[in-house]
């Protein structure tokens, strides 16, 4: 299974004017991280997206490099289109986790974007991560994962939680 960073499955997932959050608790921590690295990818801000990349996910794209090349192509492919996130919330709360030693925060987003004529609506969370040791936290884009390969990227991940669901739609 290849993994583009948290963004590979859906760009329609990121964007800009992200209703305000509260950083000072870990729900608006998380939040303000993934309105900012929504906010790098669509500002071709490429080392902020790698830095709120899980290292896992580096990993399996090659490494930094790979990772910073497949960013750059992705950003040249959604300027081209012309690509604009018109909204992006928060429908509910993060939902946070434990297990393996880490703790996890599935951070449910809602978006619509638009591009080529065209509009779309993603339902769609990322997970957030903080590894031992680690003060900060990284992601993945939610929609790839599941109980099976979480737990292959992630041993001790709670086996019992399911994922919100998701979609994406057509406007």
């Amino acid at each position: 299974m290849k993994w583009l960073c948290p963004f590979v499955v859906s760009v329609a997932i990121f964007g800009v004017g992200v209703e305000a959050v509260q950083p000072n608790t870990d729900a608006g921590r998380v939040q303000q991280d993934v309105k900012m690295l929504i906010d790098a990818l669509y500002n071709a801000e490429v080392e902020t997206v790698i830095r709120y990349t899980h290292p896992t996910i580096i990993a399996m794209q090659g490494g930094v490099e790979s990772t910073r090349k497949a960013i750059r192509d992705l950003v040249v492919k959604m300027k081209s289109a012309g690509m604009r996130v018109e909204s992006l919330t928060f429908p509910k709360p993060p939902e946070f986790l434990e297990g393996g030693g880490r703790r996890f925060a599935v951070v449910p987003t809602l978006s619509i974007i638009s591009g080529n004529g065209q509009r779309s609506e993603s339902l769609n969370f990322q997970l957030g991560v903080l590894d031992p040791g680690s003060t900060e936290w990284t992601y993945i884009e939610g929609s790839r994962l599941t109980k099976e390969n979480v737990q292959t990227l992630f041993p001790g991940f709670p086996a019992s939680y399911e994922f919100p669901p998701f979609y994406r739609k057509k406007l």
